[in-house]
């Protein structure tokens, strides 16, 4: 049985660990500028960036990627604000990968989205964000790994 870094299993089901380092920098730099607005007297500002962190956590305990190898499907879960969908494995069409750099070549954030095609409509899912390529690969491994994608290749 295969271990995985980005995935648990439970029963029957491989469920994508939600990553809590970025959002948990993110809401912490976002609360600092909030003490900030309220110490220079922008209380509504303030309030607007709390109502921000507030909304990232509550993203990161809700968003949710699960793969069921035997009824072939995917279940997403983005975000507070977006239902919940399911793909079959058969409307998969690739992954993709975007790198945001700085200065044009440093790279500071790397993320991997998964593509489907339902009623001819194209619909994509960020799966996970890393730092660099190399983590990200290992997701898409991963992701293969327990799709099945590459067992027809053997």
């Amino acid at each position: 049985m295969n271990t995985y870094q980005f995935y648990k299993k439970e029963g029957n089901l491989f469920i994508f660990k939600n990553q809590p380092i970025f959002s948990a920098v993110l809401a912490i730099l976002i609360f600092i500028a909030a003490g900030f607005a309220y110490k220079y007297n922008f209380p509504l500002l303030g309030l607007f960036l709390i109502v921000v962190v507030g909304l990232i956590i509550a993203n990161f305990f809700v968003k949710k990627f699960v793969i069921d190898p035997q009824q072939q499907t995917i279940t997403c879960k983005p975000s507070v604000f977006v239902s919940t969908k399911t793909y079959a494995f058969q409307d998969f069409i690739n992954f993709e990968v975007l790198t945001t750099k700085y200065l044009g070549f440093i790279p500071m954030n790397v993320f991997l989205n998964i593509y489907f095609e339902v009623n001819g409509k194209e619909q994509k899912f960020m799966i996970g964000q890393a730092l660099t390529h190399k983590a990200i690969q290992k997701m898409v491994n991963e992701t293969e790994d327990i799709m099945g994608l590459n067992e027809n290749l053997r």
